[in-house]
């Protein structure tokens, strides 16, 4: 129980699909078997097929972790039950619709919703003109019925709309380093679970790089923090652009970076690890001179865990430090010094 309401609570999307189904499930059972009861067999049958579906749903979103897909297959599935109910039941069966109206703004994206329910919309009315009488009682009805629908559309797009907007803010927040907008710690973490369960159940290895800009007291002290900020965003920028499309780079804290490279061997860890130091001493500069950066890197072994992939690529880095900085050390591989060279006042 207390995983499950784990998995709800770090999952708004994933939240919203599952109580939005099993609320469509309470609200539709009754009707079925009211219906059944009155043998009204083609709305049995309808809130047969939308019971029977809304459990696949709920199924795809949960155990096969797909919750979007099952969104789209739940508004796509409550829109035409709106057009159903509305052919089917006269009158009472267009309340229906401003239900389908709230969930498809709940469930699915902004643009998504206001297609499906403008497209159900439009199937209902074209009903109506087509057959008179059949679900409007005359032209005014219908014209009211469009009208607040579309108000209701109109007040659900846009509270969708900003909600999604709040959403991505949030995520931003809480996944992305505000200054570099490079992945954070907290983000650097999932990832490294993530390349532990790979490796543990596929093979799939995976290198990390920690770097470290040499003095970068230093910096801060003699040209103010404005600078060292400058130094940090153009380092990430420098780091982002000359990795593979692959590899994520992350903020750990302070001037200390962390790049995970999937795929990854030694020799392409310590190729990648030369490169750029090579390349921020060369392109990464302050009023006093050049930047350098010493880095520490290593492949995932077998016992590894989170801490001791780290701590073994932290070791290296002190290595690094201690072998004269603006250098890489890798585990596994002799230590390689950068070919240019002015490093910065010791």
């Amino acid at each position: 129980m207390r995983d499950l309401w784990s998995r709800l609570r770090h999952d708004a999307y994933l939240a919203i699909v599952i109580f939005a189904g099993l609320l469509g499930l309470v609200s539709i059972f009754p009707f079925a078997l009211y219906r059944w009861i009155a043998g009204e067999w083609v709305m049995v049958a309808l809130d047969s097929l939308l019971t029977l579906t809304t459990l696949m749903a709920l199924y795809i979103a949960w155990y096969r972790g797909q919750p979007r897909l099952a969104g789209q297959i739940l508004s796509l599935l409550y829109a035409a039950g709106a057009i159903i109910a509305a052919i089917y039941l006269p009158v009472t069966g267009l309340f229906w619709f401003y239900c389908v109206v709230l969930f498809n703004f709940f469930i699915a994206p902004p643009l998504r919703s206001t297609l499906i329910t403008l497209g159900s919309l439009a199937a209902i009315c074209l009903y109506g003109l087509w057959r008179p009488g059949t679900i409007f009682t005359d032209l005014q009805h219908l014209i009211i019925f469009a009208c607040t629908a579309l108000i209701c559309s109109l007040f659900a797009y846009l509270f969708a709309w900003r909600t999604t907007l709040q959403r991505r803010s949030l995520q931003e927040l809480a996944n992305l380093d505000p200054l570099t907008g490079v992945g954070n710690r907290r983000t650097l973490m999932q990832e490294i679970e993530i390349a532990l369960a790979n490796f543990r159940r596929h093979g799939n290895q995976c290198g990390l790089l920690l770097l470290d800009i040499d003095h970068f007291k230093i910096i801060n002290d003699t040209h103010g923090h404005a600078e060292g900020d400058r130094v940090l965003v153009d380092l990430a920028n420098l780091v982002w652009h000359s990795s593979r499309r692959a590899d994520r780079l992350f903020r750990l804290g302070g001037e200390e970076f962390v790049l995970l490279l999937p795929g990854a061997d030694l020799s392409g860890l310590n190729s990648a690890a030369q490169n750029i130091v090579r390349a921020v001493g060369e392109r990464v500069h302050t009023p006093g001179g050049p930047v350098t950066v010493s880095i520490g890197g290593t492949l995932l072994l077998p016992e590894d865990d989170s801490s001791s992939w780290i701590h073994r690529a932290d070791i290296c880095l002190y290595q690094a430090k201690n072998g004269g900085r603006n250098r890489c050390v890798i585990h596994g591989a002799e230590s390689q010094g950068a070919e240019s060279g002015e490093l910065m006042a010791q």
